[in-house]
């Protein structure tokens, strides 16, 4: 408004005054106002979707401007990245950095950079040639502070806004940002506890927007809108909102968003049902709902996602059985429902799993025969820790992978004696199956030989190096961390962070150490 403006102690009017005083590149604009028209002198060669008029370019600076005051309201920043350098291009206000940064590399333009119209070629003016687009890459500890102004939704040439390690941002997302027509991605990491708010409605009818990353941010007022008019062309393929505070039900608009491949809302305090439109998503290949607050049972829905890939749905309060449509899901490779209050069989449809890699049933109140389990010929991974599950392991079970395989089945109701096909087995590289009923030595000694990391039952192995006694706490009750060694912090590029045999080894020697000291 005129009063920000005219007020200079605002960064409003400190970004005005700047301009008409302080910044030669627009001054020289504006002293070369056509007469006649009124116009501005035209830049070089502008940017395309701003244009060339010199108004855009003065614009442009203005709003930069205001980022910076608005964003160093106490105090400057710890590098000023070039900003308000009255001589240079606005494609130049950055420093580069050098250093291990995803996605960048060693290179890492920080401030604001610029990249070509033609080859993608970083840019630091348009005077050669126009500029396709620029980002605001911020990913330093560079103690921003104060608000995000309402002016940066009008950058509608930024691409990407990515901010990270500022713990004295405040406030909510401007509601404007639904103006930044080419915004392509949003990436808000490790930000202080007065950052945040209810996500803009506008900013999920982008049509250009591809990817919102939200995660490990203080702030306790993270919310989704309760409703969005989501379009037809909507190109939203990424949504992770990972490690905040977001809370309420996941509203069913999010169905609603077609193109969406990556769907991670872990460890956050959404409560509720799971919506039954979530089996809308017909392009999702990772969906992870861990670390909430989710209710009721698991919808059937599900079993409509015929692109998924990993389905987490762990450490909730979800009851009920095991949805026999999960078992159409033929490209399913990572399937997590542990820690829950599940109460049912495995269906006996999840013997078309055919992909299934990784399987994750602990802490449930699951019950009946694993035999299913016989016809996952790429399962590599069961964890059925603290369940009910009875009767014999098929004989047949992990003999059609020559991968690494981690078996934790302790605490259950297991008889017989482990699977003539675990002898067999020199990737056997973790093996928990203490406090069950198997079989006096039921553990072969080459089971002993080949696996990295084995505890049994004393008496159901007796070439066990550690064991189960009833009485050492510290053994029968040693848990691996099934996440951790599935990668689920790599997100969904989880796979390439699967723990290998040395994480084992290490884990054996910690537990051998731990009963050598007690």
């Amino acid at each position: 408004s005129l009063n920000l403006l005219e007020d200079e102690a605002t960064p409003q009017g400190k970004a005005i005054r700047w301009i008409v005083c302080d910044d030669s590149i627009s001054v020289q604009l504006l002293e070369n106002q056509d007469p006649a028209t009124g116009n501005l002198p035209k830049q070089k060669h502008g940017f395309r979707l701003g244009g060339d008029a010199g108004e855009a370019q003065v614009i442009r600076r203005y709003i930069l401007a205001v980022f910076s005051y608005s964003t160093s309201k106490v105090s400057p920043w710890n590098d000023s990245l070039n900003f308000l350098s009255a001589d240079l291009h606005e494609c130049n206000w950055h420093k580069n950095y050098t250093r291990s940064n995803f996605p960048f590399g060693d290179f890492d333009p920080v401030g604001v950079s610029c990249q070509d119209e033609l080859d993608g070629n970083m840019l630091l003016d348009d005077y050669q040639y126009p500029v396709e687009f620029m980002m605001v890459n911020i990913r330093i500890v560079n103690d921003m502070n104060g608000p995000l102004p309402p002016e940066i939704g009008y950058l509608m040439d930024c691409r990407s806004l990515m901010l990270e390690n500022h713990l004295r941002l405040t406030g909510p997302l401007p509601q404007t940002m639904g103006n930044m027509a080419g915004l392509f991605s949003v990436a808000l990491l490790l930000n202080g506890p007065n950052f945040g708010g209810a996500l803009p409605s506008s900013l999920f009818q982008l049509n250009y927007l591809n990817t919102i990353h939200i995660q490990d941010n203080l702030g306790k007022n993270w919310s989704l809108p309760a409703n969005v008019q989501v379009g037809d062309d909507t190109q939203l393929e990424r949504l992770l909102l990972v490690r905040n505070s977001f809370a309420g039900i996941i509203p069913p608009w999010i169905a609603k968003l077609k193109q969406l491949q990556t769907l991670d809302l872990s460890m956050n305090n959404f409560q509720g049902a799971i919506p039954e439109t979530i089996g809308d998503l017909s392009s999702v290949k990772y969906l992870n709902l861990l670390g909430n607050n989710l209710t009721e049972s698991i919808p059937s829905s599900l079993g409509k996602l015929s692109e998924i890939d990993a389905l987490i749905l762990g450490e909730n309060a979800l009851q009920g059985e095991l949805p026999a449509s999960i078992g159409t899901l033929r490209t399913l490779q990572l399937l997590d429902v542990g820690s829950n209050e599940l109460t049912s069989t495995i269906p006996s449809s999840f013997a078309n799993l055919e992909s299934l890699k990784y399987l994750v049933l602990e802490s449930n109140s699951l019950n009946g025969t694993v035999d299913v389990l016989e016809s996952m010929k790429n399962l590599t991974v069961l964890l059925t820790r603290s369940n009910s599950f009875s009767g014999a392991l098929p004989d047949g079970l992990f003999s059609g992978t020559s991968d690494n395989v981690v078996v934790d089945i302790g605490d259950n109701k297991f008889t017989d004696e482990l699977p003539t096909s675990f002898a067999n087995m020199s990737y056997l590289v973790s093996l928990f199956g203490p406090k069950n009923s198997f079989a006096d030595n039921a553990t072969q000694s080459s089971v002993c030989d080949n696996s990295t990391l084995l505890v049994m039952d004393c008496d159901a192995c007796e070439c066990c190096d550690v064991c189960c006694d009833g009485e050492n706490d510290g053994v029968c009750d040693f848990q691996l961390d099934g996440r951790a060694v599935l990668g689920y912090d790599c997100g969904a590029w989880y796979e390439y962070c699967v723990r290998g045999a040395d994480y084992f080894a290490e884990a054996g020697n910690e537990l051998l150490s731990y009963t050598i000291l007690y």
